[in-house]
């Protein structure tokens, strides 16, 4: 009687674990299904993003209202990069603002700036860009922050400031390439 109670709780506790598996197998195969889903809308909205159909980007924009997400910030970026190769700069810059208002991570949010300093750059707003730069708090950043303050400076003729921006960017560096890089730059001024 005793080995017939312990085999029908070694049948009830093996049937317990098997269904505990089977219901957590298939609660959680559901879960990353849906969860995949942004990664391949993501990528067929960068396949269909062309600049001589509106409808596609019609479908990016709505693509990044709906999702406020690391998805909607890289399509955010990569259709300003298409509005800034068709010289519509400011939907450019709505773009990555509007990525900019929900985008949490620190160095994405600088690396949005620092795109939207790149375009008023190119608009020749350049207090503008100096005031973007400035919201940079990261010292990481330094560098990069000196190397563009310099293009500006240089794109307004003041040529002193230029150098002392490229020269704290030079010693702030630690890409070989980037140090060859502001060099050239240093001696196309002197």
């Amino acid at each position: 009687m005793f080995n017939f109670f312990k085999t029908k709780i070694i049948f009830f506790i093996i049937f317990f674990i098997i269904f505990s598996i089977i219901l957590c197998y298939w609660k959680y195969s559901f879960k990353t299904d849906t969860n995949n889903l942004n990664p391949l809308q993501y990528e067929n909205i960068i396949k269909e993003i062309n600049i001589n159909k509106p409808t596609n980007l019609n479908k990016a924009e709505t693509f990044i209202i709906q999702n406020k997400n690391i998805y909607g910030t890289l399509t955010a970026m990569f259709l300003a990069k298409k509005y800034v190769l068709k010289n519509d700069f400011q939907k450019a810059i709505i773009q990555l603002n509007n990525s900019l208002k929900y985008t949490k991570e620190e160095n994405l949010r600088n690396i949005l700036k620092i795109r939207i300093t790149k375009i008023t750059i190119q608009q020749k707003e350049y207090k503008k860009s100096i005031n973007i730069l400035k919201t940079i708090n990261d010292h990481n950043w330094s560098n990069i922050i000196e190397n563009i303050k310099g293009d500006i400076f240089f794109k307004q003729n003041n040529k002193k400031a230029a150098i002392k921006a490229w020269e704290k960017s030079l010693f702030l560096e630690s890409s070989n390439a980037s140090k060859e890089i502001i060099n050239m730059k240093l001696n196309e001024l002197k």
